[in-house]
């Protein structure tokens, strides 16, 4: 018997490579006459943006460019962008980038349909009236928040990566093309690749999964097992990149139903505090984590051990041997050295434990603790920390 379960639809998804030129006709589609397109400024001069301005030169609208976003968005940053859409007379919005532009154009959204500050909208359900309508185009295979109704905020005076989510926050459109991810530097494809793998893991693991969400994350496990290697040594390859790109989108809208569990506790405040790559962190903290969940969710893991083993390995892993769950968490581990991550937080350039008390406090409050497959205390938080820095 299956257990009833929901699973909200998010926005409509065009996938495939050469679908970012057909973003002006989505635009005028949707009453649009006047976007925003947001985006960093690493990804204003890589030339991916070229598709997506084309396509709205081509269909004959007006636009206006922001690419001030900034990394691990802040409170402040959301403020910016809603004065500059109001400043240039914009009439919907268009995310082009990573998890940083796709989120600073859902908060900002906020903002605009609502008014008063981002903090008032932070945590589930908050937001009362909807956003300008939103159009993402991801030119990273990551963060999944293409089609996700969540936004993280980097609270600037608490110091903490807040959440803010609502149904009401989802984009229109997402275009998931492929191609848009040939200009990523190695260490980005890598870091990203390694967040998507983290979002199927967790989203597995939640006390909130399905058969539908469950389907998902395997397929996309089973797409990074097979290919993540030979997309960080060349994201412009189609044979790759299309289906680590394609499981990005999948696990985000996995996560967005299920949650996510204390690897991204973590990550976050290691973000805040030391400005770490969060693909990287997540990387850093996926095998500790694995370890501390192992028992509570050994039949996952066993189901995933195939699917990641390292090419190099001659015998098949057989998901009912004992040793399978363990293997799984090899597996990771041995991916993350291939990708060249690194192993540890001393490694990623965090100096010491300085900040470890509050980040273990700060981790233990965040929401993703309520759909880890294990509660964690503050004490268990401050253990990984500690189990990450030199592990």
């Amino acid at each position: 018997m299956i257990a009833p379960f929901q699973m909200a639809a998010g926005p409509r998804v065009r996938f495939g490579r050469g679908e970012a030129t057909f973003t002006g006709e989505e635009a005028k589609a949707l009453g649009i006459k006047r976007p925003m397109v947001l985006t960093d400024p690493g990804v204003a001069a890589s030339g991916s943006l070229d598709p997506i301005i084309s396509g709205l030169q081509n269909s004959g609208l007006e636009y206006f460019l922001y690419n001030e976003v900034e990394a691990d968005p802040s409170d402040e940053s959301m403020t910016r962008a809603k004065e500059a859409y109001e400043a240039n007379g914009c009439d919907g919005l268009i995310a082009a980038g990573g998890g940083s532009s796709i989120d600073t154009a859902k908060s900002a959204g906020v903002l605009i349909g609502n008014g008063g500050i981002i903090h008032d909208y932070f945590g589930f359900g908050n937001v009362p009236k909807p956003p300008p309508p939103i159009i993402t185009v991801p030119t990273t295979a990551g963060t999944g928040s293409e089609v996700t109704c969540s936004a993280i905020v980097t609270d600037t005076a608490r110091r903490v990566k807040a959440v803010m989510a609502s149904p009401i926050m989802f984009a229109r459109v997402a275009i998931v093309d492929p191609g848009l991810l040939a200009g990523l530097p190695g260490p980005i494809a890598a870091g990203t690749l390694m967040d998507t793998l983290t979002h199927a893991i967790e989203s597995m693991g939640s006390p909130k999964a399905n058969p539908w969400s469950r389907t998902l994350c395997l397929q996309a496990i089973a797409h990074i097992g097979k290919y993540a290697r030979r997309f960080a040594a060349a994201p412009s390859d189609p044979e790759s990149a299309d289906p680590i790109s394609i499981s990005s989108t999948w696990a985000g809208h996995c996560f967005t139903n299920t949650g996510l569990g204390i690897v991204h506790s973590l990550s976050h405040p290691v973000g805040s505090y030391h400005h770490v790559h969060h693909g990287t962190s997540n990387a850093i903290f996926l095998p500790p984590v694995m370890l501390f969940n192992l028992q509570a969710v050994r039949e996952d893991y066993a189901r995933i051990a195939p699917l990641l083993q390292p090419p190099d390995e001659t015998s098949q892993i057989d998901p009912a041997d004992e040793a399978a769950p363990q293997a799984a968490i090899h597996s990771v581990r041995a991916l993350v050295k291939d990708l060249g991550i690194p192993a540890n937080l001393r490694e990623a350039g965090v100096p010491g434990d300085a900040h470890f008390e509050i980040m273990a406090k700060d981790a233990a409050e965040s929401p993703q603790v309520a759909t880890n497959p294990v509660h964690a205390t503050e004490e268990d938080m401050r253990a990984l920390l500690h189990a990450a820095m030199d592990g």
